[in-house]
């Protein structure tokens, strides 16, 4: 049985901030990477990836996101994420993930050192 994936988009300022909600895996994770590469398209250097609804992620997921960093990093580009929930937190500290892809709280702090960074 798939579980949907919900992806809703908006700005914090020149900021693309993606909220996701559902799970982030094999059968939503090419929808999620579509949305990201329309939203860098759209000049969206940088990304806040809000994971505070995401139950469950896996390699798929993970894949996603990584195809999507380099994208932003061709354009000098970073993503962060926002409000993982502990199981997903732990997916990104086991697979060391954490280094590559700040995590945040809050999302004032996420703007920041993005706005920071750039």
């Amino acid at each position: 049985m798939e579980m949907d994936l919900g992806i809703e988009v908006r700005k914090n300022g020149k900021i693309t901030v993606i909220q996701l909600a559902g799970e982030l895996d094999a059968y939503t994770a090419a929808r999620f990477k579509e949305v990201m590469v329309d939203a860098i398209e759209d000049g969206g250097e940088n990304l806040i990836v809000s994971m505070a609804d995401v139950e469950y992620i896996d390699s798929s997921g993970l894949g996603a996101l990584v195809g999507g960093l380099k994208r932003v990093s061709e354009r000098r580009g970073k993503i962060v994420i926002l409000r993982a929930q502990p199981q997903v937190r732990k997916v990104f500290e086991i697979t060391g993930l954490e280094r590559v892809f700040p995590l945040f709280d809050d999302e004032d702090e996420a703007v920041a050192a993005l706005q920071g960074g750039s």
